[in-house]
């Protein structure tokens, strides 16, 4: 079984992509998530059995990037000038106290088609991704939409890759 989640608007935009995206992937279970540090996490492992999933895919935007990334590592901190959707700013605070720096994802990204990136970045997404792979290394994998520039088209392009790397790595 494979779940995927994507994250609500966030600092006032309309929309965000990893949602666009989430909207054409099939045949996986959803959830959407706040763009709140640490209660996204927590949210998840409240309302979710997570041990029954093979695969966690966590997607989040990053409008900056030009192409779709599989994020490697997620480091120890939380830092950004953008406040959550509870209007959070937190600033060089760590996730978990006394955890790794940093921590890798154990699933074989490296033979996937698709751009890797080491960089999560210091908000939520990240924030995220240390919690996913600090209780779930072995099956947890967070990916970073580009900008879609509110094209429908390329919201549904980025799907096919998504299910095209949860074929690849069901296959591993």
């Amino acid at each position: 079984m494979v779940l995927v989640t994507a994250f609500k608007p966030f600092n006032k935009s309309v929309n965000n992509y990893s949602l666009e995206v989430l909207k054409y992937i099939k045949n996986v279970d959803k959830v959407i998530l706040d763009v709140v540090y640490d209660e996204c996490f927590n949210d998840l492992e409240k309302n979710l059995n997570l041990d029954k999933y093979d695969l966690i895919i966590c997607m989040g935007e990053a409008r900056m990037r030009e192409e779709l990334m599989i994020e490697k590592i997620a480091r120890n901190i939380s830092s950004c000038s953008i406040a959550d959707n509870l209007g959070n700013l937190k600033q060089n605070e760590v996730i978990i106290k006394d955890a790794p720096d940093m921590i890798e994802t154990k699933v074989l990204i490296d033979k996937l088609d698709v751009k890797i990136s080491e960089d999560a970045g210091k908000f939520v997404c990240n924030n995220l991704y240390y919690h996913m792979l600090y209780n779930y290394p072995e099956k947890s994998i967070f990916i970073h939409i580009p900008n879609c520039h509110d094209d429908d088209k390329k919201c549904f392009e980025y799907a096919q890759k998504i299910e095209e790397v949860i074929k690849r790595i069901s296959s591993l």
